[in-house]
């Protein structure tokens, strides 16, 4: 009988401790923040200290007329390979809601001098930097394009946004490159 008492005070206090250890005061508040990351072994961009890529950037005005605006941003790609391909996913636009700038034009400055990327043309390029058996070589990255026109006197000032989006993967070889 005196065993059965034992085993029942023991189960409670088990019980009761674990409420009390397990009870959170009422000013906590749970947070929860999703995190990735990615690994490929054979290919990654980034900027050029190697750590992080572009979040939001400002392309400016070329002069104070504010006709043509451009952006250079470096980028870095280190590679198990000779070659990457870079594409454009789609085309770049930058709007305010009103308008668009037109004429959007984004470039690659390669060994072989600057080429032009297209949305759903893979543009191949070849790497001349090697670093031990990998290549690791840093690119301009260059945006262009115009203000739009007014039309009918509305104004075109405002602030414009858009999203330029580029799939970058690896190349086999180097047939075919710049």
């Amino acid at each position: 009988m005196k065993f059965n008492k034992l085993t029942l005070m023991l189960g409670m206090s088990l019980f009761i401790g674990s409420g009390v250890a397990n009870a959170a005061p009422s000013n906590q508040i749970p947070k929860t923040i999703h995190l990735t990351a990615q690994i490929n072994d054979s290919l990654f961009v980034s900027k050029p200290d190697g750590s992080s890529w572009y979040d939001v950037e400002e392309i400016k005005p070329v002069d104070y007329k504010q006709q043509k605006f451009a952006k250079t941003l470096p980028i870095r790609i280190w590679s198990k390979n000779e070659s990457f391909k870079v594409t454009l996913a789609q085309p770049l636009k930058m709007s305010n809601g009103n308008y668009e700038m037109p004429n959007a034009k984004v470039t690659i400055d390669t060994s072989a001098g600057a080429k032009e990327l297209a949305t759903g043309t893979a543009l191949e390029v070849k790497q001349t930097t090697k670093s031990g058996t990998e290549y690791d070589q840093v690119y301009n990255l260059n945006i262009a394009m115009d203000a739009p026109t007014a039309v009918d006197s509305r104004s075109t000032n405002g602030n414009y946004s858009g999203d330029l989006v580029m799939l970058f993967e690896p190349s086999v070889s180097a047939a075919g490159g710049e």
